[in-house]
């Protein structure tokens, strides 16, 4: 993974060769930069681990793209919600992410997980059970659960 410096905020750019910061042992390119270039994730874990690496790698469009349009992190101000995932990603390091449960059942999953990030020189845990909705053939992020 490479550090850039923008507009005083480090931004992560993952090279197609690096390992994938989602957490599985594979290359970026074979592991989430493929569901980052279109593929749709087959699983709603494959969904949030590329969701986890679309926020290290500043793929904030993939963000956007995957956010369940029912879920309450949608929202209508395209444009704005762009700007502020895109702050987010440069304002945060991704550490490590641990996958602690993914069950699905029909077009429903849960994923339980843990994000190390760290913001402001800070080390913070994560830990969400998010809620997943397929559409189609496509997994969407509907929110946390509860």
């Amino acid at each position: 993974m490479h550090r850039l410096k923008q507009s005083g905020a480090i931004v992560s750019r993952i090279s197609p060769n690096s390992p994938c910061p989602c957490g599985l042992d594979a290359k970026y390119k074979r592991c989430c930069g493929r569901f980052h270039a279109g593929s749709p994730a087959p699983t709603a874990e494959a969904l949030m681990r590329s969701r986890y690496s679309a926020y290290a790698a500043g793929e904030a469009a993939y963000i956007l793209a995957t956010t369940d349009p029912l879920g309450p992190h949608f929202e209508r101000d395209e444009a704005a919600w762009l700007r502020s995932v895109q702050r987010f990603c440069s304002q945060t390091g991704f550490v490590g992410l641990r996958v602690l449960r993914a069950e699905e059942e029909g077009a429903l999953g849960l994923v339980a997980f843990e994000a190390s990030l760290e913001v402001g020189g800070q080390r913070r845990l994560m830990t969400e059970l998010s809620r997943f909705r397929k559409e189609g053939d496509r997994w969407l992020y509907s929110g946390p659960q509860g």
